[in-house]
């Protein structure tokens, strides 16, 4: 009698309290114990009130729905595909939403729609890919922003085909902590592929070619992700590497005068044949014939043998000094091209262009550890 009570009132009632009504007859229906006849009907009131010409009404149902975890399926299905004002708080609520209507929602639905869709918790693999595939820029940001949802690395490939330049994509994959090593190279490389467009690159006062300034951030960015990987993440690394033809002897050689032994060894293992104890008794006599040896099974050319030589020898020097990683990698870079002649780098080209580059950049790097430890010290 309530419910028809009620149904006669809110033909005639003023637009604000019909929203006021709505919402108590929707928290009424979730939480109050209705018999059988009064669940039957408050639920014919609601669905009757999901064509209510005020939007606030149905929003008023939506907020109200949102906060329970069982709405009846008829009811979900309308205001999913209502306005944005009324959707919204559904999405953003705790109800359980099955994933077809979900999957439907991120194909045609409005951006603020998909975004809601990509931030709910616990996104299944199958919601997941489907964003991937089809999501915006903004949507498949919000997603891999999100730590509960689950996405297999095939969509994670298929985000970084399709928004690879984007930094913001690139800042939320590459927090997460479930992203292979490998996906996180190819996001890398995909982004900095994107800077060889940005003006400062394009600049007149760049000496050096927009491909080379670009295949040089691509190679500080592959040591970066080195320096912290594991052994199966760094053999997993290696091997994308090798299979997409970006191992390179300017990439090994950074990786030696950076200091970033884990890869160079890794490397020569894989790229030699020589087993982990016969390529490391190598690098602990780098003036040994076995060094060479291991060189030019892994496909260096002879002309760098002795630059290779002569750095790890310098590391041995420098390791014992009391002066952070950076300053000891600008004392080898510098060591280096005080041999220039000895060594004949003025007829290596790029790797001679690349020994200035990396005393420049660790020279900078230790700066800003010796800025980060002034800091902390007066802190």
């Amino acid at each position: 009698m309530i419910i028809k009570s009620f149904l006669s009132w809110v033909q005639y009632a003023p637009s604000g309290s019909r929203a006021q009504a709505a919402g108590a007859l929707a928290r009424a229906f979730l939480y109050s114990e209705l018999d059988g006849t009064e669940y039957s009907e408050a639920e014919a009131a609601l669905t009757y009130l999901l064509d209510d010409r005020d939007v606030r009404v149905r929003i008023a149902l939506s907020e109200a729905l949102g906060a329970a975890k069982e709405v009846p399926a008829h009811i979900i299905s309308a205001l999913l595909v209502d306005e944005d004002e009324v959707a919204l708080p559904l999405l953003s609520g705790l109800t359980d939403i099955a994933d077809g209507e979900l999957i439907d929602l991120v194909a045609t639905g409005s951006v603020r729609r998909c975004v809601a869709v990509a931030d709910r918790e616990a996104v299944s693999v199958g919601l997941s890919a489907a964003i991937c595939e089809v999501g915006s820029e903004e949507v498949c940001a919000t997603l891999l922003s999100n730590r509960s949802a689950q996405i297999t690395r095939s969509s994670m490939e298929r985000v970084v085909e399709r928004f690879g330049e984007s930094r913001d994509v690139k800042d939320a994959l590459m927090s997460r902590d479930d992203v292979p090593l490998q996906i996180r190279h190819m996001m890398l490389r995909r982004y900095t592929e994107s800077l060889g467009e940005h003006p400062q690159v394009l600049g007149a006062h760049n000496v050096r070619a927009p491909e080379q300034l670009v295949a040089d951030a691509q190679d500080r960015s592959t040591i970066s992700l080195a320096w912290s990987a594991s052994d199966k993440e760094l053999s997993g690394l290696i091997e994308h590497l090798i299979g997409s033809a970006q191992m390179t002897s300017v990439l090994l050689l950074r990786s030696a005068v950076t200091g970033c032994f884990n890869f160079l060894s890794s490397s020569l293992m894989r790229l030699s044949g020589y087993d982990e104890d016969e390529v490391f008794d190598a690098l602990a006599t780098p003036f040994g014939n076995q060094l060479r040896r291991i060189l030019s099974a892994a496909g260096l050319p002879d002309r760098t043998h002795a630059l290779f030589q002569e750095c790890i020898a310098s590391w041995q020097r420098v390791e014992t000094m009391q002066v952070d990683h950076w300053s000891k990698s600008r004392i080898v870079a510098g060591d280096l091209i005080a041999l220039e002649d000895e060594l004949g780098i003025e007829e290596l080209g790029d790797l001679q262009d690349l020994l200035h580059r990396l005393s420049n950049e660790a020279a900078r790097e230790s700066a800003r550890a010796r800025v980060s430890e002034m800091l902390s010290e007066v802190a």
